[in-house]
């Protein structure tokens, strides 16, 4: 086994064994989607096209997404850093790029259950029926357009200090969330906050996964949106990484 192979078996093992760590992370978005399920528009039609409850369950996968990047890439790297974790792989034969892709490879990897569990409590009490391979299909999309959400926590742990990162990351969490629309329909909200939410990615993230259920096929506006964040942010995250590794931070 090469020995980035070897690292990355580890680092996601390590991942996948703090238990704790997961249970909230998985949790988290769920008990979100329960509480708003009791609301009253579970069968309203909005942003005019899909019903509440669909709406709601992809918002909520979207957000599931935001949380485990966040936690899994953010407030856990971070903390690594402080801990001089980093450091330590420079004296390996690893490569350096290997550290970061590693993170963003495992917080991925913890998107997955997220979603899978959002989806089986829309199936189960959300109201939300649609054939074996729409489901599968569903999934696969909001694990892709996931990305985004991966790279942004990972960016934020390489850049926020450890004392700092859970206020951070939790702020980030909120503000994204519901200004990107997850908490509640875009179309409901003053024409300020639509024009933000429409800039944001979480936007176009719960979007594609909408057109997906509601048959309007292929949104080239928001897969354009995804990808330059995708894009952004991974470069984002090499030129931070080389900027801590000059000043031997990482």
């Amino acid at each position: 086994m090469t020995p980035l192979l070897a690292f990355g078996r580890f680092e996601i093992g390590r991942l996948l064994r703090s238990w704790k760590f997961l249970a909230i992370t998985v949790g988290f978005p769920v008990v979100f989607y329960m509480l708003f399920l009791g609301d009253h528009r579970s069968g309203e039609i909005v942003d005019g096209t899909v019903p509440w409850r669909v709406y709601l369950m992809v918002a909520m996968c979207t957000f599931g997404s935001l949380v485990a990047g966040l936690t899994a890439g953010g407030g856990r790297l971070s903390a690594e850093r402080l801990a001089g974790w980093s450091r330590q792989l420079r004296v390996t034969p690893l490569p350096s790029w290997s550290y970061v892709a590693v993170k963003v490879t495992a917080t991925m990897l913890v998107v997955l259950p997220v979603l899978v569990l959002v989806e089986v409590v829309g199936a189960s009490f959300g109201g939300v029926r649609e054939p074996a391979g729409t489901w599968v299909a569903l999934t696969l999309l909001m694990w892709l357009v996931a990305l985004p959400s991966a790279l942004v926590g990972v960016l934020i742990g390489l850049i926020v200090h450890p004392e700092t990162a859970f206020p951070v990351v939790t702020g980030l969490m909120f503000l994204i969330g519901y200004f990107g629309g997850l908490f509640g329909p875009v179309d409901r909200m003053p024409h300020g906050l639509q024009v933000v939410a429409r800039v944001l990615p979480s936007y176009h993230q719960a979007s594609l996964g909408q057109s997906l259920l509601d048959g309007r096929g292929f949104r080239a506006g928001s897969w354009l949106v995804v990808a330059g964040y995708a894009v952004g942010l991974a470069l984002a995250v090499l030129v931070v990484h080389r900027i801590d590794e000059r000043k031997g931070l990482a």
